[in-house]
């Protein structure tokens, strides 16, 4: 395999791969993705052109001034390339002297926005179910105790029969209650930020 296949082998797994020159300025090797298309400058640096990587190019440059195998990875960061949020990653390297810096666009199973926001979203679902079943426990468990207050009293037959109905509705509406999850003590609740 020739080494003119390798820019579009970098374009078909979606890639940027920049050279970074010596006077802070850039050269991308390959074409860029189509991610990327048009949120290029001219003649810019390379950290003008990527705003989105000013902070992990301190961490490249160590890496390129080290050389040979060493390598600097940015773990995933979200950055917004024109005008759309895209999850990314960075990786520098130098390559036969070459510094160069490799971004991929994470899509998929490596995207993990949506897994992260569904469970956001599970948790305030949770946590709004827990204040609702706090607001049926604390009624319902002080009716309970005002029904058998009543059981004690010595009232007339059809008083007591009242009494007894109101405690069997009320004995079921416990078991219904007791489905649902328990209300946390109030000194431990939790603080949402």
């Amino acid at each position: 395999m020739s080494f003119e296949v390798l820019p579009q082998v970098a374009r078909a797994l979606d890639l940027a791969v920049i050279e970074r020159l010596p006077n802070a300025g850039y050269f991308m090797v390959a074409p860029a993705p189509p991610w990327l298309e048009g949120a290029l400058e001219e003649q810019a640096t390379l950290a003008r052109a990527f705003p989105f990587l000013r902070h992990f190019l301190e961490t490249a440059s160590s890496a390129w001034q080290e050389g040979g195998a060493a390598r600097a990875h940015s773990g995933p960061f979200e950055a917004d390339v024109n005008g759309e949020a895209l999850l990314l990653r960075a990786t520098a390297m130098t390559i036969e002297g070459h510094r160069i810096l490799v971004i991929e666009r994470m899509t998929g199973e490596a995207d993990l926005r949506p897994v992260l926001q569904r469970a956001r979203e599970n948790m305030l679902e949770h946590e709004q179910l827990e204040r609702h079943a706090t607001a049926v426990h604390d009624p319902a468990a002080a009716i309970a105790r005002d029904i058998a207050t009543l059981a004690t009293l010595n009232l007339p037959p059809d008083a007591q029969a009242l009494v007894t109905s109101i405690a069997q509705s009320s004995t079921k509406l416990q078991a219904a209650i007791a489905t649902l999850p328990a209300p946390t003590p109030r000194g431990k609740r939790k603080t949402s930020r």
